[in-house]
């Protein structure tokens, strides 16, 4: 059997975290400036738009590297209910809102690539 790489893993918490959130109707991820590719050293902010009670939700990520964690541990800093940060490489990742009770919001992959960059309007 052949051993997954990190995009094919990607791919399926992508794939996974989707249809989790079918149905969900609570949560949905804002990333502003509204965009997936960024420069280097770039400012994003990332909310948790949640319909009535916005508390126990976080921002999460899955790094390229395979690296899961949220926002105010080892990255981006919490102002109010929003996560902000400058990006640098190893921000690329998957990005989602997670609730205490395990239910996920919408997924979004932000790229930002090393040295020059082409940027894609969706």
């Amino acid at each position: 059997m052949r051993e997954l790489t990190p995009l094919c893993w990607q791919l399926l918490l992508l794939s996974t975290l989707v249809y989790c959130s079918l149905g969900q109707g609570g949560a949905s991820l804002s990333v502003s400036p509204d965009r997936s590719q960024f420069f280097e050293y770039e400012s994003v902010s990332l909310s948790c738009e949640v319909q009535g009670n916005s508390a126990g939700w976080r921002v999460v990520r899955n790094t390229e590297r395979g690296n899961l964690s949220e926002c105010n541990t080892d990255w981006g800093k919490l102002k109010g209910s929003s996560c902000i940060m400058s990006l640098i490489p190893s921000d690329s990742g998957v990005y989602w809102c997670e609730s205490g009770s395990g239910k996920h919001s919408n997924a979004v992959n932000i790229t930002v690539p090393a040295g020059a960059v082409i940027l894609e309007r969706p």
